[in-house]
């Protein structure tokens, strides 16, 4: 009697096991897919130049990471134009000081490099208005997070960390929901 009991108490355990590792396998096919539309997603962005980089973090000279406000603080490539809108902490060459960097321009030069194996966008693109001009160079992964660094003749070089968002993305919620940005 006590083996019979053996037997079905293990006949239970393994039909359990197996239903488990059924379910499992489903959530991981779930989360692949998930995971390449998300790659698609990003690379669409990256490629027609239709994006935003909602910065979240700066550097700060001296070695540490401060908090963003995203939605204050963002780089816009839509096609030829640019819109940028910045916090900015460090050392200026000029004779008025600086808190931010916020301007509309043109995309002067964009050179995009991608690498397939890692998933992986390295962007150079300066961008001007009148006379100044602007340098950016935007390194964007697989799965949208980004690091942009800014040069220009007027301040010190400054790094943020950041999260792409595709452009067309934020169009379609905005009819769906009618919702303001």
């Amino acid at each position: 009697m006590k083996g019979l009991l053996y037997l079905i108490a293990g006949l239970l355990i393994f039909s359990g096991c197996a239903v488990n590792k059924d379910a499992m396998t489903a959530r991981q096919e779930k989360k692949k897919l998930q995971k390449a539309a998300e790659i698609a997603i990003v690379r669409k962005a990256v490629e027609s130049r239709q994006y935003i980089i909602r910065m979240d973090k700066i550097y700060i000279p001296g070695g540490t990471w401060a908090d963003l406000v995203p939605k204050n603080n963002f780089l816009i490539i839509d096609g030829e134009l640019a819109t940028v809108s910045l916090g900015y902490i460090g050392r200026y060459f000029g004779t008025r000081p600086i808190s931010g960097i916020n301007f509309r321009g043109s995309t002067v030069d964009y050179k995009l490099i991608s690498d397939q194996g890692k998933g992986t966008y390295n962007i150079q693109v300066e961008i001007s208005r009148y006379n100044d001009r602007f340098d950016f160079f935007i390194t964007i992964g697989a799965s949208g997070y980004c690091s942009v660094t800014i040069n220009n003749n007027y301040i010190q070089s400054v790094n943020y960390k950041g999260t792409l968002v595709p452009i067309t993305r934020l169009a379609e919620n905005r009819q769906n929901n009618n919702i303001r940005l």
